[in-house]
This record gives C-alpha cells, sequence and structure tokens, in this order.
C-alpha cells in the first residue's frame, strides 16, 4: 500500500479506519509509509501492528488504537520513545496484555506517561 504520505512533511495528524478492508490490509504501517513529522496516530479496525513502521515515528506523541478486536498484540520492537499518550478501546486481546506490570506487553509500554484502556486511566 503506497499511499505518498512521507511526502507530506507537514501532516501532524492522521486517522486511519480499515473498517472492511480486513481482506486488503492486514498490518499497518508498512515501514517508511508514515512522514516522521507525524504526532498523532488514530488506528481503526486493523488485526497487526507492524513495528518497522513505527521506528522512525520519532515525533509521535499520541497514538490511539480503536475497535480492532483481532489484534492480539503490540509490535515485539515497542513503540516510539516519544510517545507520551496511550488509549486502546475496544481491543479485548491487546487490553489483556498491556495491564499495569502483570500484562505481557506492558514492558513495551511502561515509559508512557498517560495510558488509558477503555476510557480508564491504568
Amino acid at each position: 500500500m503506497q499511499l505518498g504520505l512521507p511526502t507530506l512533511t507537514s501532516l501532524y495528524i492522521l486517522r486511519v479506519d480499515f473498517e472492511g478492508c480486513e481482506q486488503v490490509v492486514d498490518s499497518f504501517p508498512d515501514e517508511g509509509l508514515l512522514p516522521t513529522t507525524l504526532g498523532s496516530l488514530d488506528i481503526y479496525s486493523i488485526s497487526k501492528l507492524d513495528g518497522k513502521g513505527f521506528k522512525q515515528l520519532a515525533s509521535l506523541n499520541q497514538l490511539i488504537i480503536r475497535d480492532c478486536p483481532e489484534l492480539r498484540c503490540l509490535p515485539d520492537e515497542g513503540l516510539p520513545t516519544s510517545l507520551s499518550h496511550l488509549d486502546i478501546d475496544h481491543c479485548p486481546l491487546l487490553e489483556q496484555r498491556c495491564h499495569r506490570e502483570t500484562g505481557e506487553d506492558w514492558p513495551k509500554i511502561a515509559h508512557i506517561k498517560s495510558i488509558y484502556i477503555n476510557n480508564k486511566r491504568i
């Protein structure tokens, strides 16, 4: 999937909804797909997050992941260290893995200052 987004250097906020595209897109974002200046990313209805696509997002402050019932875990590579806000909503498999200190994905998000799961701060 090539959207030409890396050339949009002024793009700061992006919302991507994959509802109805499950057969076409199974992972997001591809490496180099998003501009490095992106500060806020909202992802809806995806089944897998690609860690390589997050690595270059050094300006990313906020990540919202919603309505992803098939999303099983966060990328093995973790999330950008610049991230200060994470909101996970209606992602039951992922929610279990992100519980404070006991979740399998907790080490990947422990550095994030503000974490919300189903509208509750953890």
